[in-house]
């Protein structure tokens, strides 16, 4: 809901009557020439005290006219008084007048301070003692943000006021969006200089950090006492993977259990990548790679040389692992992974997006085979056991074996032998033989 859009009479009655149909509202400020002291003052008190809102985005005024701003700052003065926002989205503005920027940012603070049910911020600031302002409210707070998203290099001072201030009150998710080659330093540094602090995701969306700086932060990630839990990290640069697989070479098991790389997986750095994985103690629990070619093969080639890899150390293959777009050249080094893999892990999931009808169907005719290979009693019993899931993007997947998906249920049992045992009997015995033969016999028999 724009701010423009309030000046119809009949929306802004709905908000102040607390309509449950409105949950999030995006009030755009920058030009607010037409918009009066009362029209802020009613539309305050109407989020002040709305209790449906969970979200409110807002744009700073770039208006320098003073007469203008009084109603902006009445209007952050009662939505201080809101405790029920979760999510608040707050864009600074360097054209706006440093007063009112200083200023916006301390009516804040007692929003921020106080509203116990606000989980997750995304702050774009320009000035320092705005950022000032921000750390000491975010530190002061009685319970720790979930998520902070940053969207430009200055923002990153932020964290570093808030753990000066109180390591403890660092949120737990930490996303980057559009910081530039200057944030992606700055970002490094922090994590230098905060080792293991209570950061447990990162998500890093932003490809124009270059090699130097994704280098510098996958080594301060490496250095980290405890391993994070996820890291999500984007970058166009041909040399990404290898210099990200470089930095883990020494530790490896500081690699985060969840792992999502968009970027290019060249030949070399889905090697390099493979041999991290391989000395680890322990499979990530979770791989996402963003394989759409684009045109180059050798972001193809990049995910053949890791499935390679992986399919020479099957124990230590993800437990899932998803492909963004499926190519044919993957199928024969994923058939040897998964035919390798046999009881080794107790649940997989390889989720491909797979567009084309005919490739899809071919592609489950294959994994059916390699679920259940139906040559020998041998090969039967050495099929693969694990192999769980096989959708992404398609969850209401139509089947083109219907074996497949009997398959894939049957290997979510933890007992793989007893899996394997009724796969023998199945293909082999139950349909050359009359029913009573096995009346005693109990496929554990086998």
């Amino acid at each position: 809901l724009l701010f423009r859009m309030i000046l119809n009479q009949d929306l802004l009655r709905r908000i102040e009557a607390n309509d449950p149909n409105f949950d999030a509202v995006s009030i755009d400020t920058r030009d607010i020439a037409e918009v009066s002291y009362e029209l802020f003052d009613r539309v305050g008190h109407a989020l002040a005290y709305n209790t449906n809102i969970q979200e409110l985005a807002l744009n700073i005024p770039k208006s320098k006219d003073r007469a203008d701003l009084v109603g902006w700052l009445r209007f952050l003065e009662l939505i201080g008084r809101n405790r029920s926002i979760t999510y608040f989205h707050y864009i600074s503005a360097s054209a706006a007048v440093k007063s009112l920027r200083v200023d916006s940012a301390r009516l804040l603070l007692q929003f921020f301070e106080r509203n116990g049910a606000l989980e997750s911020i995304s702050l774009k600031i320009i000035d320092p003692d705005e950022a000032e302002a921000f750390a000491s409210a975010l530190a002061n707070r009685e319970t720790t943000l979930g998520r902070i998203v940053i969207h430009d290099a200055n923002s990153i001072e932020l964290l570093r006021l808030i753990f000066e201030k109180n390591p403890a009150a660092i949120p737990k998710q930490v996303r980057t969006r559009h910081i530039g080659n200057e944030g992606g330093e700055a970002l490094a540094r922090f994590l230098e200089s905060a080792n293991n602090v209570g950061i447990r995701k990162l998500n890093i969306f932003d490809i124009e950090i270059g090699p130097r700086g994704l280098l510098r932060i996958a080594r301060a990630l490496a250095r980290r006492d405890s391993p994070l839990d996820s890291l999500r990290i984007s970058s166009s640069s041909d040399s990404f993977l290898v210099n990200f697989a470089v930095a883990f070479r020494e530790n490896p098991d500081s690699l985060p259990n969840k792992l999502n790389l968009w970027g290019h997986i060249c030949e070399a750095g889905g090697r390099a990548l493979g041999t991290v994985l391989v000395r680890r103690g322990t499979p990530l629990e979770y791989l996402y790679l963003n394989t759409r070619n684009e045109g180059d093969h050798s972001r193809v080639l990049g995910v053949v040389a890791l499935l390679q890899v992986l399919g020479d150390n099957p124990s230590k293959s993800p437990k899932i692992l998803i492909l963004e777009e499926f190519h044919n050249d993957f199928m024969e080094p994923m058939e040897r992974l998964l035919q390798n893999q046999m009881c080794s892990q107790e649940v997989l999931g390889v989720l491909c997006n797979i567009q084309d009808t005919e490739d899809r169907s071919n592609f489950q005719r294959r994994m059916t085979s390699v679920c259940c290979n139906e040559t020998s009693i041998s090969t039967t019993y050495n099929s693969n056991h694990t192999l769980i899931r096989l959708t992404y993007a398609y969850p209401q997947l139509t089947y083109a074996c219907p074996q497949l998906k009997h398959y894939l249920t049957m290997n979510g049992n933890p007992d793989k032998k007893k899996v394997a045992c009724i796969k023998v009997y199945d293909t082999h015995f139950a349909r050359d033989f009359q029913p009573d033969f096995f009346a005693v016999m109990q496929p554990s028999l086998l």
